[in-house]
């Protein structure tokens, strides 16, 4: 894996940055301490792993943000991929309600062609397992391989040599071979509780095996109590059920009783509705003939009603007529106020515009104002024309004091150069000084006059140029006075200038107002005349004169048209009695026939009443013989009770018997699967015995390391040498003679040079940091090589304090003689000295705006 690309949004002290990789080999990742340097690198692991030094994610988002995201572009093998993670923070929730937790996102893809195209899973955890089984790296490998995190060669070389042994089992991975042992005790310990388990379950079998004899014998002590029950227990049933037949039947009679209760209830109040029937009926055959008695008295009160009723339908026609006309005379006359509102409100307008036209009218102060205003105008446009004069004159002056300044220098130029001549030619002897000619007194003094004369006239001309410079300066002063005088004049050009526009403004809308006055009020006199004359809505006056003529010739009488509806409602009831007279002609026919079914069904009732009745003794004899046969009920019920239980209690004891008798055959069955199980047990136990010595201290493991050993030894060593020019060689012993002539287990590192052997822990820092450098990088490559990936990145965060001048440059020419085993080295350091020797840097700054990076 070899990154390109790093970009990172509001991660840990970057709010944005960039990071290009592109040409470098070697390069050194300067800054100071808490600049930045080592959240670049959490950013790569987090990108990758979604896993950094930060306990949560949320802890990496920059302080006051919520949200972040890492794209990290690298290369493998021919192929380019690029990652891109994103964080949102969660949201703590309200009081009593539960905070809302955060989202992550991570896209995974590659690049095709000209474009990217995403290769993510369905799911964030399916994504990470894509990207690591491609990298062959998880996130522990890579910082313990290609990752050199500070402190931990120290982490290896200072411990025991048990401990040393213990740390280099986690650097290769080890701790899988302790969880295999774990698991195969923790299988060990199943088999023993399970094998434990079944000799107790097998002491149980042959125990209840041993009663099986006791069993059988309870068998058939059980079946002969069931026979001599079953015949006691039929001769009680049958007595039973003689009872339950004589209860069935009565239950059955005392239900006929009740029905027929009801059948004679119901019959009676049938008499009693139709005894009822037959009076209203009497009745109303009494009111019909009443009703018929009168039937000339109706007749002539019902055409007096007619005629009432006819005369009130034609003042009601009039009626309507007259509504309507009175209608539309409303309406008409709502028109003509309309209209004159209309005009009313038309002159109040105009009144209002004279009085507006009136307060716009020009006086004699507003003029006088305006034209002062535009004196005071006219006197500041000449102000500001000669201040614009005098500027330009003082940019003029700025010029040629500019020119004289650049004169002046000239001319002192030349005047030192013919100062520094002269003093040559003074103290010159035979030759020239200036071009080593032979050179006479005569030829120099002539020389000589010629230079002084040269310099007065350039004195001269400085002076001159002097005093001019001083007459523009005095003249540039007096502009600059004027300038200034003219400026706080012209402060109030501005307010003065939208003064007289304003003015102007009202003065023209006075001029507008004394023409438009003219025709304002013209029209208000036009309108008051009409008003006074009411001299509008001609057509709908005309309609009005015209409908109130027809109201004169319709000739509604509203009191003729009271008395007749008076008449109406008095005749009402001859029309009603008219109705029931007719009613009853055709009624009493009716009554008479129904009358005479009624007398019928009453003699039916009586008749039906009887029959029930007697009925009704003839159950209540049967049930009173019934309930003298059901005396003996609770005996009978009571001796099946008896027989019933002590039937079922011998069943019972012979299933129970049975019972029994089957579950020692099952038990038998039962034990010789056990035992078969018990000796599979034995067999397993074995293999799990020989598991756990093999994944113990001394078996896989301590081959792994034994075979490990010499290869880390050999790369440490190839570096080590490098790093001290030879003079130091260091070896692994695995294992150790005790005084009691017994091999133990270790991993002690001895070190070689040109004073002996002696023991890592005697040696001084930078000695010490050089092994533990060696050693760090040679456990990084040989830990990658186990894991399958190929390690093309190196990242040192070492410190290199410990170093003298002489050990740095080792360390520097280590670092340089690995960068062939590496596509990218990123060395961590904030030492000055150190930044300058490697091909490239990237510095790291912390700002105000958060920490950025840069390639220089």
């Amino acid at each position: 894996m070899i990154p390109r690309k790093l970009s990172l949004t509001n991660f840990m002290c970057y709010r944005l940055a960039a990071l290009d990789f592109a040409g470098i080999r070697v390069a050194c990742l300067a800054g100071e301490n808490g600049a930045g340097k080592s959240a670049l690198l959490d950013a790569i692991t987090w990108a990758l792993w979604g896993k950094s030094r930060a306990k949560r994610d949320d802890e990496l988002i920059h302080l006051g943000e919520d949200e972040m995201a890492v794209e990290l572009t690298f290369g493998l093998g021919d192929v380019v991929y690029r990652v891109l993670r994103r964080r949102k923070a969660g949201k703590p929730g309200k009081p009593g309600k539960r905070s809302r937790p955060g989202s992550s996102l991570l896209d995974f893809q590659v690049r095709d062609g000209e474009r990217w195209r995403s290769i993510s899973e369905a799911s964030i955890r399916a994504t990470q397992a894509k990207i690591e089984r491609l990298l062959r790296l998880d996130y522990e490998t890579f910082v313990n391989s290609a990752f050199l995190r500070q402190g931990r060669a120290d982490e290896f070389t200072v411990k025991t040599p048990a401990e040393r042994k213990r740390v280099l089992g986690d650097i290769l991975g080890l701790d899988r071979w302790t969880a295999y042992e774990e698991r195969t005790k923790e299988r060990l310990r199943g088999i023993q509780a399970e094998a434990e388990v079944i000799h107790l379950r097998l002491d149980e079998i042959e125990a209840e095996l041993g009663r099986q004899s006791e069993y059988e014998q309870a068998l058939q002590a059980a079946k002969v109590a069931v026979a001599e029950l079953g015949a006691a227990y039929q001769e009680a049933q049958a007595a039973y059920r003689e009872i339950e037949v004589a209860r069935t039947e009565l239950r059955h009679v005392e239900a006929q009783v009740v029905e027929q209760a009801e059948r004679i209830a119901g019959v009676e109040r049938e008499l009693e509705g139709l005894s009822e029937e037959r009076v209203r009926r009497e009745q109303r055959m009494a009111e019909y003939e009443s009703l018929l008695a009168q039937a000339g008295e109706i007749e002539a009160g019902y055409a007096a009603y007619q005629q009432a009723v006819e005369r009130e339908r034609d003042l009601g026609a009039k009626l309507r007529q007259s509504v309507e006309l009175n209608e539309r005379r409303t309406a008409l006359e709502l028109q003509l106020s309309e209209a004159r509102h209309r005009l009313e409100a038309e002159r109040a307008i105009i009144a209002q515009r004279v009085s507006e036209l009136g307060s716009r009218l020009l006086d004699d102060s507003l003029l006088g104002e305006h034209e002062e205003i535009q004196a005071q105008l006219a006197h500041l446009a000449q102000l500001l024309e000669s201040r614009e004069a005098a500027r330009e004159d003082l940019a003029r002056i700025a010029e040629d004091q500019a020119g004289l300044r650049a004169r002046n220098e000239a001319l002192r130029a030349e005047m030192d150069a013919l100062k520094e001549k002269i003093t040559l030619l003074e103290r010159a002897g035979a030759e020239c000084p200036l071009c080593a000619q032979p050179l006479t007194d005569d030829h120099r003094l002539r020389l000589l006059d010629e230079f002084q004369a040269e310099g007065k006239a350039r004195g001269l001309a400085y002076r001159a140029n002097l005093a001019t410079a001083q007459e523009l300066a005095d003249r540039a002063r007096a502009l600059e006075g004027q300038i200034v005088e003219s400026d706080q004049l012209l402060r109030d050009l501005p307010a003065l200038q939208r003064q007289e526009a304003a003015l102007a403004e009202r003065v023209d809308q006075g001029r507008q107002a004394a023409v438009a006055m003219e025709e304002v009020q013209a029209d208000l006199s036009a309108l008051k005349q009409r008003l006074v004359m009411e001299d509008y809505a001609p057509q709908v006056r005309a309609e009005l004169a015209q409908l109130l003529e027809q109201a004169i010739e319709l000739g509604y009488d509203a009191e003729a048209h009271e008395a007749a509806r008076h008449a109406v409602g008095r005749g009402q009831i001859f029309a009603e009695r008219k109705a029931h007279l007719s009613a009853a002609q055709a009624g009493l026919k009716e009554e008479q026939t129904a009358l005479r079914g009624v007398e019928e069904s009453e003699k039916r009732c009586r008749a039906q009443i009887a029959t029930e009745r007697d009925r009704q003794e003839q159950l209540k004899t049967r049930a009173e013989a019934l309930q003298q046969r059901l005396k003996d009920a609770a005996v009978v019920e009571a001796e099946l009770q008896r027989v019933r239980g002590e039937e079922a209690a011998a069943r019972q004891r012979l299933g129970a018997a049975q019972q029994r008798l089957e579950a020692c055959k099952a038990l038998d069955r039962q034990r010789a699967d056990k035992l078969r199980r018990q000796d599979a047990l034995a067999t397993e136990k074995s293999i799990y015995d020989d598991l756990r010595t093999a994944f113990g201290v001394r078996g896989v493991p301590a081959m792994i390391i034994e075979a490990s050993v010499p290869e880390i030894e050999a790369e440490a060593n190839r570096l080590l040498a490098r790093m001290t020019g030879g003079r130091m060689h260091l070896r692994f012993d695995t294992q150790r003679e005790t005084q009691a002539g017994e091999v133990r287990e270790t991993l002690e590192i001895n070190i070689a040079d040109e004073l002996g052997t002696r023991e890592y822990s005697l040696y001084s820092g930078g000695e010490a940091f050089r092994v533990n450098f060696a050693v760090r990088v040679a456990l990084s490559k040989i830990l990658a090589r186990r894991s399958g990936a190929q390690l093309q990145t190196l990242v040192i965060d070492e410190g290199f304090g410990t170093q003298d001048a002489q050990g740095r440059e080792r360390l520097i020419e280590v670092i340089n003689a690995v960068r062939d085993d590496f596509a990218r080295v990123l060395v961590i350091t904030h030492i000055d000295e150190l930044k300058d020797v490697f091909p490239a840097r990237i510095e790291v700054a912390k700002t105000p705006d958060g920490s950025v990076v840069e390639v220089v």
